[in-house]
């Protein structure tokens, strides 16, 4: 009986000692390889439960998902010889764990690879652009055109030619022709044509490429076994010592801009301002125009009126105008002084009445 328990427990002790040994989980956010004494045996790339020798073999797991590499802020010169301070990163993701492990072995030192990498193709872009290319919209290409050449891997021509059998047409190769400008200075490198591969898979210098410089590359999976997805610009400012001077040249432009459309803005109202006074003296005008015709018609028609009037009872207007004249003139206290023949005197001196037609006639 005492037998059977040291054995069971020996047997429960070997399985927790050998289990964790030969059995190994791999996640669906993880790669792994095998090693065997430090050599390569197999790697495992979907997530699930798998066996492997006891004490003998090694599991190395690396992460599937995308990482992220902070590169140091540096100070780089455009094209039109500004500098600027840019401070970048870039994502990755590693796709062969074997080429990984081989050439980086730790997540460490890819961050440090992958940060040399993007920073010196950062720099080689930079100079070829503007400093306006950089801080405005066209970044993104600027960003675009660094991730890509950050993917591949410069190799010599001998490189090339043993690692593609020749072949400078293969589509797992990059040649990029760069062309000198007019002033001598390096432009934008090119994908070279049709023509200029099939020219180079016989000769290093044909004809057809001129003194144009000629560099091969290999995808950078291929070499390192990682692929860099994404470069990005956190940050572009310009150097401390020369901030204060940009900033006050900013201004300047800024107030210069202003005065020119405050300057705009005066004109305008200036013009808007005669157009206005222009239609409203058009319109006072054409109004007293039309004030004065009615005016003028309705005149008119007052004497039109007041001559049928007088045609019609001429006595009885002369006594409403005498009327009229007694009511100004006698108030009584004044003393008033007429000639007995007056005209004005005579429905004084006299009564009488206005008959039928309108005619005064003395009793």
């Amino acid at each position: 009986m005492p037998r059977l328990i040291i054995s069971i427990v020996v047997i429960i002790v070997a399985a927790f000692i050998l289990i964790p040994q030969a059995f190994f989980t791999v996640d669906e956010t993880q790669l792994a390889i095998v090693t065997r004494f430090g050599a390569f045996q197999r790697d495992y790339r979907s997530p699930g439960l798998y066996v492997k020798q006891p004490f003998v073999e090694t599991v190395v797991k690396m992460d599937s998902r995308l990482l992220r590499v902070d590169a140091q802020p540096a100070s780089l010169l455009t094209s039109d010889k500004r500098n600027l301070v840019i401070d970048a990163y870039a994502r990755y993701r590693i796709i062969d764990p074997l080429k990984f492990f081989q050439r980086l072995r730790t997540e460490n030192e890819a961050v440090s690879r992958v940060s040399d990498i993007v920073n010196s193709q950062l720099r080689r872009e930079v100079a070829l652009d503007t400093q306006s290319e950089v801080i405005s919209e066209t970044r993104e290409q600027v960003m675009g055109r660094i991730a890509e050449a950050s993917n591949r891997s410069e190799i010599t021509r001998q490189q090339a030619i043993e690692l593609f059998g020749g072949n400078m047409r293969d589509l797992r190769l990059t040649v990029i022709i760069t062309e000198e400008t007019a002033e001598g200075l390096a432009s934008r490198g090119r994908p070279a044509t049709i023509a200029e591969l099939n020219a180079l898979n016989s000769e290093e210098r044909p004809e057809i490429i001129g003194t144009a410089a000629v560099a091969y590359y290999q995808p950078l999976v291929d070499e390192l076994g990682i692929e860099i997805i994404d470069v990005r610009m956190k940050r572009a400012d310009f150097p401390t010592e020369i901030e204060a001077s940009v900033f006050a040249r900013m201004r300047a432009e800024r107030a210069r801009i202003a005065e020119g459309l405050r300057a705009e803005g005066t004109q305008r109202d200036r013009e808007i301002r005669a157009e206005v006074d222009r239609d409203v003296q058009i319109i006072l005008e054409t109004a007293n125009g039309t004030s004065a015709r009615l005016r003028g018609e309705a005149e008119q028609e007052a004497i039109t009126i007041l001559a049928e009037a007088l045609e019609k009872a001429p006595e009885f207007y002369e006594f409403r105008r005498s009327l009229e004249a007694y009511e100004r003139i006698i108030d009584g206290q004044s003393l008033i002084v007429l000639e007995s023949d007056s005209d004005l005197f005579k429905y004084l001196q006299s009564s009488g009445v206005i008959n039928e037609d309108g005619e005064y006639v003395g009793r």
